[in-house]
This record gives C-alpha cells, structure tokens and sequence, in this order.
C-alpha cells in the first residue's frame, strides 16, 4: 500500500514536470497571408522566469527612482529638502542665538565684576573663534623674513611719563606696523586713528589686560575690546577674525585679531584703533610710535 502511494506519488510529480518543461511554440504571423514572420519555442517555466526577471527589474528601477529622484518627497512620512534646509537654518540661527546670549552674559558680568573689582570670568574659547584662526594660512616667503627681521630692530614702543606719578611708566606697543590714513578728530567724532597694513596682518595688545568685547557689530565688523591697568582701554574695529573671546587675558604684544574689512563703515581692508583713559578718548599719537 506503502509502495503503491509512493509510485503515484511519483508519476504526479513526473507529470507536473512534463507540463513545466513541455514546449509551446509562439509564432508571430501576417492577417492576411498568415506567413510566418517570428517563431519562439516557450515552456511554462520559460514564462514564469521572464515575468520573474521582469518584476525583478521594475522593483529595482523603482528603489532607484525613489532613492536618488525627488519622488521620494511624496513618500508618506518623508520630509521634503526645502524643510530640511529650514530646520537647519533654524537650527544653526538658535545655536548662535545661543552663543551670542552667554558671551552677553559673561561680558556683562565682566563689566559689573570690573567696576566691583572682583575676579573675572574666563569662559572657554568657543570653536568658533578656534576654527577661524587654523582656516588662515600665513605663507611663509623670504621677503616676509627680512620685514620680520626689520621690525625687531626697530623700536616699536613708547614710554609715557604719569604726571601724577612719574615711577609709574607704561610701554605701549604698537598695534601693527602699518601707515596711518585717517588721524584723531575729536570735534569729527573720529576717536581714533586708521592703519592700513598687509593682507592677513595680525594684530597686536598695546597692553596687558583682559578682554571684555570680543564680538561682531553690522557697522563695524568684528569687535574687540581689551581694559587696562590704570583705566585704559583700547578698541580694535573691522577685523576679518577674532583670536581671543571674552574673559580672556592678554599680555602686551600678544596677537588678539587679524586685519580685515567687516562692517558697514569700513572702505577697505585696515585697522580702527582707539585709545581710551577714565572713560575719554584720547589720541593714540601721544601714546604710541606708529
């Protein structure tokens, strides 16, 4: 009995194979003539591999389509690009939004914690101001050796006698070595001079002291602001890079920004530096040797 269902067992699969495997022939004739123009033996299994292939093919094309055309913008649940680039946008303004509160915050503090005499805050250099600095690239080049070389022997500092105390001397470095092209004009509100300077120059502390504005102003660019000992304050306008943010101490020489062109009122690429002392601007001509 055994025997007997495993044989019919055998013959049905025998027989489904002949019919999977049996060839059929597909001719392509003409209506009127009935001439034979195309003839193509076919099986079963022939059919069902071409439509396989085929579906194959279609999906394949389809998750080409969908991966890399805009069709897959009308995916349910799939952003389109235009709001990706929003939140981004929002994203990168509420970061800086961010920054630019705490670096307020600080620079306030700082001011109340100066007039009080208290110890300042030094926050962290953000990476902003990290990034900026290692994107400039200084070319070293043999005439940029000689003009270093030319610079160190030159006297680049003053010596300014306090009538109140004539112990009391302080050296005012020279903020860069450059040519100036607009002085101090008190009664034309120009509290300053201009210096016009090499491409990339970087700009140097006339003092030591601590930085309390280190920030970015759409009339004159990229801003900072260094206090004093002895209530002097000096302010260095439109450069193209901050290297020192606020809280940070420098000391007299040490490179704080780099020369640039920011802001609405500059012209041209240069230097804005002002020279304060108990709250009055003076002219830097009586201080330093340019």
């Amino acid at each position: 009995m055994i025997f007997a269902n495993i044989m019919q067992d055998n013959e049905s699969l025998n027989s489904f194979f002949k019919k999977v495997l049996h060839k059929y022939r597909f001719v392509i004739m003409t209506d009127d003539s009935f001439e034979e123009k195309l003839s193509v033996k076919l099986s079963r299994l022939n059919v069902f591999s071409f439509l396989v292939f085929i579906i194959f093919i279609c999906f394949f094309l389809m998750a080409i389509l969908i991966t890399y055309t805009p069709l897959k913008e009308f995916i349910p649940g799939k952003s389109t690009s235009q709001v990706k680039k929003e939140l981004i946008a929002l994203t990168i303004k509420s970061d800086s939004l961010t920054k630019t509160l705490q670096n307020r915050g600080v620079y306030l503090e700082n001011i109340t914690n100066i007039i009080s005499g208290k110890k300042l805050i030094t926050p962290q250099m953000s990476d902003t101001f990290r990034k900026k600095e290692s994107d400039v690239f200084f070319e070293k080049s043999k005439d940029d050796s000689l003009l270093r070389v030319a610079v160190e022997r030159e006297d680049r500092s003053s010596i300014i006698v306090q009538k109140n105390n004539r112990n009391d001397l302080i050296a005012f470095y020279s903020p860069i070595d450059g040519v100036i092209t607009d002085k101090f004009d008190r009664k034309a509100k120009h509290f300053g001079v201009d210096l016009v300077a090499k491409e990339k120059t970087r700009i140097s502390s006339v003092l030591e002291g601590t930085v309390i504005i280190s920030d970015w102003t759409s009339e004159t660019g990229y801003v900072i602001g260094i206090q004093h000992k002895n209530n002097y304050f000096s302010l260095y306008k439109h450069n193209s890079v901050l290297l020192k943010s606020v809280g940070d101490f420098v000391n007299a020489s040490d490179h704080i920004a780099i020369i640039g062109n920011s802001g609405e009122l500059s012209s041209g690429p240069h230097l804005h530096f002002e020279l304060w002392h108990k709250g009055n601007p003076v002219n830097p001509e009586n201080y330093i040797s340019f």
